[in-house]
This record gives structure tokens, C-alpha cells and sequence, in this order.
């Protein structure tokens, strides 16, 4: 019986509306995405961030300097701004061509002048961050994928409640407008 009553919206019936179709179809859909929509969505997010950082473990490269001055100060390039209580420091180091270069650089441990210290580089030869390593890259993208898939997910569910919700105040309108026509034919049956 359970079964003949979550499916009469699909057989053929002269009780049938076409809002029941409607909504049927529409919570039928909304389902199907609540289920593979989250799933879909969270594994293109975790690809597309492991994807990212294998590129920027393939475009930099480290390199060897020599600390010049411990500045301390902000990073005049806001790209290789310090953060997470990273220090700065002027660096020199002699590129492939024989080229000497001298930069203030964001370290993660403090140098003194003199010091040996890497620097890392991206493919156009600018200072930038070191490339996260496995670990980390494995963490950043299940937490990139999984936040993407919570919130496919609860905006699913959120639309979903509010169709329902919508239906259901469609349907008490409709009832309520058929009763109205209905309810005086009764009364009037039962009270003469």
C-alpha cells in the first residue's frame, strides 16, 4: 500500500492534477541532485585543487641564497607578503645565467646577514611561496572538496524544503477554494 501511494503521482488517474505531476517531476529532480550533485561537485573541487598544486609543484623551484639584511619589515611585493608569522629578509642568489639578483623575500625562519637560507621561485623567476607537499596538498584538497560538497549539499536541501513547502501551500489553497465550493452543498444536506 506504501508503495501505490508514493507512486500514484506517475499512473494515469482521474484524481491526478497536473501540479501533482509538477511537483512530482520537481522533487523527483531535486532528489537525483541531492544524492549526485554533492558527490559530483566535491570531486571536482578536490581534482581542480590537487590539479593546482601539482602545477605549482611543476612551475617552482627552489634555489639557494645568501641573507643580506634581516629586514623584518612587510614585503614590498604584496604577492610574497609574509604570513603566518613568517619574517622577511633581503636575500641574493645568482640565477642560471650567472645573473645576481638581491630581494627582500618572505623566510620562515628568521636569517641572519650571512646566512644560507632557499628561496623559492615560480617560472618566471619572482620570489614566491613554497609549493605545499603531499601532506598538505592532500589536505587542502579534501577540505576544498569536501566544503564544496557540504555546500552543494545543504543548498540541495534547502531548495528541496522550500519546493515541498511551496507545493504544500499550493496544494492547502487549492483544497481550501475546492472545499469552499464543496462544504455548502454538504451543509445544506445535513441541516435540512
Amino acid at each position: 500500500m506504501a508503495d501505490r501511494k508514493r507512486t500514484w503521482r506517475w499512473h494515469r488517474s482521474p484524481l491526478r492534477r497536473r501540479c501533482d505531476v509538477v511537483e512530482a517531476v520537481v522533487l523527483l529532480v531535486l532528489s537525483v541532485l541531492l544524492v549526485a550533485g554533492p558527490v559530483l561537485v566535491g570531486t571536482l573541487a578536490f581534482s581542480s585543487s590537487w590539479q593546482t598544486a601539482v602545477r605549482q609543484e611543476q612551475t617552482r623551484h627552489s634555489i639557494p641564497a645568501v641573507v643580506v639584511d634581516d629586514t623584518r619589515s612587510a614585503a614590498p611585493n604584496p604577492a610574497v607578503r609574509p604570513s603566518n608569522g613568517e619574517t622577511t629578509a633581503t636575500v641574493r642568489w645568482q640565477e642560471p645565467d650567472g645573473t645576481e639578483r638581491t630581494q627582500t623575500v618572505p623566510l620562515e625562519r628568521g636569517g641572519e646577514p650571512g646566512d644560507q637560507v632557499t628561496v623559492w621561485l615560480d617560472s618566471s623567476g619572482s620570489p614566491t611561496e613554497a609549493p605545499p607537499g603531499p601532506v598538505a596538498r592532500a589536505v587542502q584538497s579534501s577540505a576544498s572538496g569536501l566544503l564544496a560538497a557540504g555546500g552543494v549539499g545543504a543548498a540541495l536541501l534547502l531548495a528541496r524544503h522550500l519546493a515541498r513547502e511551496r507545493f504544500e501551500r499550493r496544494h492547502d489553497r487549492s483544497w481550501s477554494r475546492e472545499w469552499m465550493e464543496v462544504e455548502p452543498r454538504w451543509a445544506r444536506r445535513y441541516h435540512s
